[in-house]
Parts: structure tokens; sequence; C-alpha cells
């Protein structure tokens, strides 16, 4: 066994701070924002979870993750109210007791913290800790509050079936860092070193990776990546943000794991805030400065959105809202298709029937094809009604 205290292999990652972090603890405080009323509105305690937690603040003076988390309860509208019916418990695991002593520094300058907010701090590894923790509640019958988990390694070994069972609770969140750099590398090694394959396989709980992570292509095998570990933990939805080195080649990927509508919707929308997108893929770039934030945010391109609309008003009439149900699975958010909706119809290319009063979403008009070949607006023929 193993008896070496562990040290922070990357210390140099706090001395500096790049709009990769900035647009990372951007996505907490916005989600988080939104998470915390709606959980707080029924449940009777709240984990946020930080699987490492780190120092809790950069040479910079930028605070890390686990200040983001607090100070965004702590400063929340809601919080009053909250706290009358519900307990929020942060819990900052920590390996490096270096960084752990750093992080209670800062933790301290919070205190007395308000009734009913609990914050742990952990000298462990997060594998040990949560493993501990879930043979407990199975083997007492009993469920895991609701719970955002913030999984931030310090490298790619990242064991993805113990995720996979933390998702097996019905409101646990996984908000997870895939360092997919590293990742990609140690895979290129499996394929001719054992040792490599046998760790993989432990991470995945089996060698499919081999067979499902192929691509000669560097973004494409990313891609690949990121769907077999939403296959691999079993979520329902998979929301993500590619985050692009200095040769805007991706480094990681921040990937929000959830079987709850309402939480693919939040994010959804978290991330069109944070870093909008002009074609429905989010992005973030460690050259930009994080400083200057959102100067002027592209205008999205909505062409694909109205292809899928006509493409689907093709096979049969829909319902508004039963629109809004399918978008679900696309990255657009309900304003997007709201927008083509009302164009569509503007254009004479389809039809609002079944409802009165206003052409409204909440009327809920059944939506039909007007003609078929009928040329757009950029005077094109549309390609789906061909």
């Amino acid at each position: 066994m193993d008896t070496r205290e562990y040290v922070d292999p990357n210390p140099g990652y706090w001395a500096q701070y790049s709009n990769l972090q900035h647009v990372k603890h951007a996505l907490i405080r916005e989600y988080l924002n939104g998470w915390f009323p709606i959980l707080g509105s029924w449940a009777g305690r709240i984990l946020y979870i930080d699987t490492h937690a780190g120092r809790g603040r950069h040479a910079t003076g930028d605070v890390g993750s686990p200040l983001v988390s607090l100070k965004t309860f702590l400063e929340h509208p809601r919080r009053g109210r909250i706290l009358e019916r519900c307990e929020v418990r942060f819990v900052f695991l920590e390996r490096d007791r270096g960084n752990l002593k750093a992080l209670q520094r800062e933790l301290a300058l919070y205190q007395p913290l308000p009734n009913g907010v609990l914050v742990e701090k952990y000298a462990t590894q997060f594998h040990h800790v949560m493993t501990t923790s879930l043979s407990y509640l199975r083997a007492s019958g009993r469920q895991m509050a609701p719970a955002f988990i913030f999984v931030d390694p310090y490298g790619y070994r990242l064991p993805y079936t113990l995720l996979r069972d933390l998702m097996w609770f019905k409101g646990v969140e996984l908000f997870v860092n895939v360092m997919w750099r590293y990742l990609d590398m140690a895979i290129a090694q499996a394929r001719t070193q054992m040792g490599k394959a046998k760790l993989l396989d432990y991470m995945f709980g089996s060698s499919a990776w081999a067979d499902h992570i192929t691509s000669d292509d560097f973004e494409t095998r990313c891609e690949e990546a990121v769907s077999f570990v939403q296959s691999t933990v079993g979520s329902r939805w998979a929301t993500s943000v590619r985050m692009l080195g200095q040769s805007n080649a991706t480094e990681y990927v921040l990937l929000h794991l959830s079987n709850h509508d309402a939480g693919r919707d939040l994010m959804k929308r978290v991330m069109w805030k944070v870093c909008p997108s002009c074609d429905g893929s989010f992005v973030a770039r460690k050259a930009d400065d994080p400083a200057q934030g959102i100067l002027l945010a592209p205008d999205p391109d909505l062409r694909p959105l109205r292809h899928w609309v006509l493409a689907t008003l093709r096979k049969e009439p829909v319902r508004w809202q039963t629109l809004q149900e399918m978008l679900r699975d696309q990255s657009w958010l309900d304003k997007h298709l709201n927008d083509v909706i009302r164009a569509l119809r503007r254009e004479g290319l389809i039809t609002g029937t079944a409802y009165q009063g206003r052409f409204t979403p909440r009327r809920n008009p059944l939506l039909s094809l007007a003609r078929k070949g009928t040329p757009s607006h950029d005077g094109e023929e549309e390609p789906w009604l061909t």
C-alpha cells in the first residue's frame, strides 16, 4: 500500500487564471443560480460536492470553484426563503494537504455562516469517500440528497463507473471535466501498452472504449469519447462545451450529465449565456481575455433549425409545444424555435390551426406545411420541401 502523502502534480496551475477557468466558473455560477431555488423549493437538503477542490483562490486573486459555489448561494436573492425549508451543504474534497490548508483559510473569511449552511472539508481521495458513501447508502436503503457534483480531476484517470453509480441516484447531476488531451494520449498508448489498456478498462468498466473511440481525426475522436462517457455513466442528457487551448485544439470538455429535463434546459440556457454560439455548438478559447467578457454576442445562424422544423412538419403536423419538447435533444433554445416558427408563418411556408387568440406557444397551435417546394426567404428552394 502506498502511504506517501499526495502532492498536487500541477502547482503552477494556481499561478495563472485564463479564460478557460473564467468560463468554467461562470458556468458553475450561472447554473447554481438557477439550480438552488429549483431544488430549494422542495428538497430538505441540497448537496454541492467539489471532488478536487484545490486552493480556493488563484495567485491572480480570482476565486476557484469552491468559493464560486459558496458565494453564489450566500449572495443568492432567495437564500433566506431556501433556508426556511432546506439545509444546504457544501462538501470540498482535496487530497493535497497544502491546498486544503489554503482553502480553509479562504473559507474562514466567510464565517460565521447562516444557519442551515454547512461546509465540510476533507483531505481525502474522491474515489475513496464516494465509494464508502455509496456503500453506506445502499446498505441502509437510503437515497442521496439532490446533489450537484463538480468532478474536475488533475489528470485523465477518472473512474467513470463510479460516476455511473452516482447517477443511479435520481437527484444527482454531474459536471465533469473530461481531460481530453491527456485521455487521447493514453488511448493511443493503450494500443500497444497492456498497462494503459487495463487502466482504461478499469476507468470505463470494460474494453469497449477501444471499439468506440477510433477516428483518425483528433476532434472527431473527442466527440466519440464524450459520447462514450455519456453511455458509460448512463445519463439521459449530456450538454458540453469544448475548451480550446492556444492552438485552438480541444484541451478538455466540460460535460454536464443529468437525467432531468429541467437540468438539461437550464444548462442549455446557461451555455448560450456564457459562451454564445452562432451554430449551436459551445466552445471557449484560452486565448480570449476573460476581463473583456462578451462584448458582442454573435447572432445565431438559425438556418439549421429552420430546416429541422420544416423536415419535422413534412412528416406530419405537430403542435408548437410538442416541437419545444422535441427540441430538447437539440442545442437550440425555445426562443430560437419561436423566432423560426414566426418567420416561417410570415413567409407563408407553414400555417397554424386549432387555436384561439394570438399565435403564441402558449396557445399551442397545430403547425403544418402550407405547400411544398416553396422558395425560402433567401430565394433558394427549401431542400426539405422538395
